[in-house]
């Protein structure tokens, strides 16, 4: 029989008595060494650091001698030898012990440390032993630390120096130091975070018992060098999943405004049509151009319903939460914002009312371009309806405008284009297999010479204040399809969405989707004209997906301005990889390119190459329906890639990746009866490992072959089947393979395909302009490739030899 409520029982204290420890307190058997030589190697090390401290304190003209010393060695790591190296005693201050490391605060100009490696050498112990034997034979290296030392390995010494980390920096603090001394110590920390981040106005300190911890954006260039600038500082560590939307939303609900940084006096412009702007927003009005509506009856383009600043705030700036939390915000392009939506009210009441989306277009876009002037112009269409024709027809009159828009005459515009958003997902079980049907992308998302959008996530943590909200587990995992996106048809059209960038994840439960979790949702601005007080917002689902695309493509031309529309596009979605999550949540290649199409693109990777990645374009055109007389006279060009051969060859079997993407805009046409929806279309092809290059070319070319010479054996293994990336007017494709299968030149091929200006007279002349970009990645090989190319990169044309 259980009892309750029965009383609690206090235990007693049993006898008191004196106590030793039974367990060792050995360190492991220090190394046996020369005495002379060892004590040589120690003492010119310390030398070295010595005068390492002398310059930098000259160089920055500090008076302390404080700095920041690591030690190597077996056994130095452990706490006990630690302390005989700097003793709590010692002007020195012991900051992190780490197996075989440890990392201490010199104060003496390593006088003390100095000492003890000249008694070795020089005095014995009454048992005629060295003196500080352990811990000075224990050292094998003394040098200035660097930021892997004061992070335990947590941040390599190698980290990028554009790259960006939220780290915890601690420092000497606690009740021991003096308000002026905590005050001199933050003035400090705040000064190496204007390295970064333009002096943020407040940085957030936690005053523990015996270190102060800073929470603070740096790169990676100040991180490498923070040892030398923060001498005050014993710890850096990265810090625990810190949001900057945390810190922006904080920021902005203080009432504390970012600076704004505007691009670039001929910096490109992000046209946003849209639902139209807040011009007065504090971080719009500073970087538009203008603000037109092509709504009939609606003069100006407030924007009540607030969608359209939503998607000003995630095109302009790419750096937004950041920014604001760190007290200036850059913006990547200038802005013009388009009225193209309309409300119930514009419509009299009838939202619904018949519109004409493929005039109305075509008209934004040319007021957008004449308010540029003479900026590039990125347009960005983050809206679309749903697609009646699919299954009948892959076009319709809004797509075949935005094909017409981007085709421009041959010289090519940037659209991008939301790929559309998925029917609401509240049970789990549900995903994904909603978002791959029955709904497709909405128009104009599958017209060909857009860039289409699509949704991943790479969102998958609560923050504190969704956990105290009660907000269940995010539903995708970081790499997935974001619960958001819808995916294309299974279909003999382009690959659609072309890419995908961040749409937000969700946390379905209570029958609810909950999309706007803090940690799984896009900061972005909110529209003043509803009168809450604040300037900020989240946002999800493919409309900022395709308005971040937009940014990024900004991006790109404004790094190369003299490359065409079509080379920029290829140098986005040339950096575009699947994450490894994705392949394992679509192990079937064909959902896998409905749903993500070429992959999330690294945008930083398309602005330059690397030493040992160098990025090739070329930008050509063909004439894919030329004739002499009655006879087809199609060419074919062939573009040299002067991979150098005995490099690579010596580097052998360490496998490179080898990139190519195709790039070019397409004439279509609204007539169902032509042949071909495209005027012409162009594939490429590359020579594989062991084709010459005649080989080669007659394995593409039917003149060639005819001409008595045997076809080669086939190309690389390429992620994508090349009648599957061969579809469409963005071509991408990518393999792993040894670098000796790469060595020496090489030629691709960019051929014609047969299109409805085969059909027509008029379209027997014309050009066909297009870009192409190759990359080689020797991952961590460290060989400059890149001036190797250089020095050898001469693209030409090799015409196809003819039969007369």
């Amino acid at each position: 029989m259980i009892v309750s409520g029965l009383p609690l029982l206090a235990l007693r204290q049993a006898e008191r008595e004196q106590f030793v420890t039974r367990r060792s307190g050995r360190t492991s058997e220090v190394p046996v060494r020369d005495r002379a030589q060892q004590a040589a190697i120690v003492l010119s090390q310390i030398d070295d650091v010595a005068e390492q401290i002398a310059v930098v304190r000259a160089e920055r003209e500090r008076a302390e001698p404080s700095a920041l010393v690591t030690a190597a060695g077996p056994g130095l790591g452990d706490p006990l030898v630690a302390r005989k190296l700097v003793p709590a005693s010692s002007e020195n201050e012991l900051l992190v012990s780490d197996e075989g490391r440890i990392t201490f605060r010199v104060t003496d100009d390593l006088v003390g440390l100095r000492a003890k490696a000249v008694a070795y050498a020089e005095e014995d112990t009454p048992k005629g032993n060295p003196r500080f034997t352990d811990p000075i034979a224990r050292i094998d290296e003394i040098a200035l630390a660097t930021i892997t030392d004061l992070s335990l390995g947590e941040i390599d010494n190698d980290i990028a120096d554009e790259e960006r980390l939220w780290v915890e920096i601690w420092t000497r603090g606690g009740a021991r130091l003096s308000p002026n001394e905590h005050r001199t110590i933050d003035a400090a920390v705040a000064q190496f975070a204007a390295l970064t981040n333009d002096g943020p106005e407040a940085i957030p300190v936690f005053r523990g018992p015996e270190r102060d911890v800073h929470v603070v954006l740096a790169s990676g260039a100040a991180l490498k060098a923070l040892p030398l600038l923060l001498p005050d500082a014993a710890e850096v560590h990265l810090a625990p999943t810190v949001f900057p939307i945390v810190l922006a939303e904080a920021q902005d609900a203080a009432g504390e405004l970012a600076d704004v940084d505007p691009p670039p006096e001929d910096a490109i412009v992000v046209a946003v049509h849209d639902s139209g702007v807040d011009s007065t927003h504090p971080y719009v009005s500073p970087i538009l151009l203008g603000a037109e509506s092509v709504v009939p009856g609606v003069l100006g383009s407030a924007d009540t319903d607030g969608h359209g600043t939503q998607m000003a705030g995630v095109a302009a700036y790419s750096g937004l939460a950041d920014g604001i939390a760190g007290g200036l915000v850059h913006a990547d392009a200038w802005l013009v914002a388009m009225r193209l939506l309309e409300t119930a009210a514009d419509a009299g009441g009838d939202p619904e009312r018949g519109v004409m989306w493929a005039e109305r277009t075509v008209e934004s876009v040319d007021v957008a371009e004449s308010v540029a002037g003479d900026r590039p112009v990125v347009h960005n269409l983050s809206i679309g309806a749903d697609n009646p024709t699919v299954g009948k027809t892959d076009r319709t009159s809004w797509s075949v405008a935005a094909d017409v828009l981007a085709w421009n005459g041959g010289r090519g515009r940037l659209l991008v284009v939301a790929g559309g958003n998925a029917e609401t997902i509240t049970d789990p079980a549900d995903y994904p297999y909603i978002n791959l049907g029955p709904l497709h992308l909405q128009q104009p998302g599958q017209a060909w010479n857009v860039l289409t959008v699509g949704g991943y996530t790479a969102q998958e943590l609560l923050t504190a204040e969704d956990t105290a909200t009660g907000y269940p587990a995010p539903l995708a995992a970081a790499g997935q399809l974001s619960p958001h996106s819808r995916t294309a048809v299974v279909a003999n059209n382009p690959i659609k969405p072309d890419i995908v960038m961040e749409a937000g994840n969700t946390a379905p439960g209570g029958g609810l989707e909950n999309p706007d979790a803090q940690g799984l949702s896009i900061l972005t601005l909110r529209s003043t004209a509803g009168g809450s007080g604040s300037l900020l917002r989240r946002t999800y689902k493919t409309s900022p997906a395709a308005a971040a695309a937009s940014n990024a493509l900004a991006q790109v031309a404004a790094m190369h301005p003299s490359l065409s529309p079509a080379t920029w596009r290829a140098l986005l979605v040339h950096t575009a990889r699947w994450p490894d999550a994705a392949v394992a949540q679509f192990p079937d290649q064909r959902d896998l390119l409905r749903s993500f199409g070429y992959g999330v693109p690294r945008v930083e990777l398309a602005m330059a190459s690397d030493s040992n990645r160098p990025v090739m374009t070329y930008e050509g055109s063909l004439k894919p329906s030329q004739r002499t007389g009655s006879k087809s006279d199609r060419r074919a060009d062939f573009i040299e890639i002067p991979f150098p051969e005995e490099e690579l060859h010596a580097i052998g079997e360490a496998d490179v990746e080898l990139a190519v993407t195709l790039s070019y805009f397409a004439e279509p046409t609204d007539n169902l009866t032509r042949r071909a929806y495209a005027g012409g279309r162009l594939r490429w092809d590359l020579q594989g490992p062991t084709e010459t290059a005649d080989g080669f070319r007659a394995r593409i070319n039917r003149v060639v072959h005819e001409q008595g010479v045997a076809p080669g054996a086939g190309s690389y293994p390429w992620r994508i089947p090349a009648d599957t990336r061969s579809r469409g007017t963005l071509q991408h494709d990518h393999t792993s393979v040894p670098a000796a299968d790469i060595a020496g030149s090489r030629l691709l091929a960019v051929y014609p395909v047969l299109g409805w200006w085969e059909d027509a007279r008029e379209g027997w002349d014309k050009d066909l302009p297009y870009s192409v970009v190759v990359s080689v990645d020797l991952g961590e090989v460290d060989l400059d490739v890149h001036t190797l190319v250089a020095a050898a990169l001469l693209p030409v044309t090799v015409p196809i030899r003819h039969s007369r």
